[in-house]
């Protein structure tokens, strides 16, 4: 839903506002596995389509991951989730994606990262950074 209201000049903007650079970040889609989507199609329809668009901007520095819902606006803050409580990170990548998986205190979260898409511009370039700088890890 971001994509619809949010232009990459915007997400740009807010990110520098707030971090004070706007090179460490990912905008990504949440992602469930194949089997959990056709659960959650089959069981809850409408909840399956806002649940599949969702949006968040993935800020990495050296104190962790900052997430944020941009589905619908940009305004609100940042979710932080420390290094320390963040295991098992892993980049899968596909043709013109990536998965991104980590666990966070016990729940495993899934993100894809587009590369294509004018909205998605940089995406590409941003992970190559992160993975090279061991995602700004300390």
């Amino acid at each position: 839903m971001g994509l619809l209201w949010n232009t990459t000049n915007e997400i740009d903007d807010k990110v520098r506002e707030i971090f004070g650079d706007a090179e460490h970040y990912l905008l990504v889609n949440k992602y469930n596995a194949p089997a959990k989507r056709l659960a959650q199609l089959l069981l809850w329809g409408l909840y399956y389509l806002w649940d599949n668009t969702r949006q968040y901007i993935l800020y990495f520095d050296a104190k962790g991951i900052s997430e944020k819902d941009t589905s619908g606006t940009l305004k609100g803050q940042f979710l932080m989730m420390p290094w320390h409580e963040i295991e098992d990170l892993t980049v899968e990548r596909k043709r013109n994606r990536a998965i991104l998986t980590f666990t966070h205190l016990g729940k495993k979260l899934s993100y894809e990262i587009p590369f294509t898409g004018p909205i998605y511009k940089g995406n590409d370039t941003r992970l190559e950074r992160l993975e090279r700088a061991r995602w700004n890890r300390i």
